[in-house]
């Protein structure tokens, strides 16, 4: 059964059992319409676990757009091809990871263009990982592993 992340601090402050690490894996093939399915599993584990508002938002936003990148770029629109992802929150952080087996591609070795330049596309790595805590990204096994972090606000009165 699934726990409230509030529930969990109320009894880690009160001495009790600590929180458990939760993990949802989500196995999809790269077509563009499995990703709304996405999109919803992880707004259900971010408000499951109490990433509200824009903590959600950034997670989600992350997400898809790590998700589409993988569909257009690396797979190039073959609509075949395996993605997994896999949702964690340990109590601290949320960490999302995205694992395709397209050309190994390092989507944070690459530049930003500048802001004055006028074109379509180009800045959506750079958005998805600054909307997060932290991006990393590594390549093992045949696979390509993006992992994006957002940390949970800490509750008042702890250091």
């Amino acid at each position: 059964m699934i726990q409230s992340l509030r529930a969990v601090r109320a009894r880690a402050a009160a001495g009790q059992q600590a929180f458990v690490t939760a993990e949802v894996d989500v196995a999809i093939v790269s077509d563009p319409r499995c990703l709304h399915l996405v999109r919803a599993v992880a707004r259900a584990f971010c408000t499951e676990f109490d990433a509200q508002g824009d903590a959600s938002r950034a997670l989600v936003s992350a997400l898809d757009e790590a998700l589409s990148n993988v569909i257009r770029h690396g797979y190039r629109g073959d609509r075949s091809q395996p993605i997994r992802i896999a949702c964690r929150c340990d109590g601290e952080s949320f960490r999302f990871e995205v694992r395709d087996r397209a050309e190994a591609f390092d989507p944070l070795a690459h530049s930003v263009p500048p802001p004055d330049e006028l074109r379509a596309g180009g800045r959506g790595i750079f958005l998805m990982c600054s909307s997060m805590d932290a991006c990393e990204y590594e390549r093992s096994g045949g696979w390509n592993r993006l992992r994006l972090t957002k940390l949970l606000p800490r509750p008042r009165g702890r250091a």
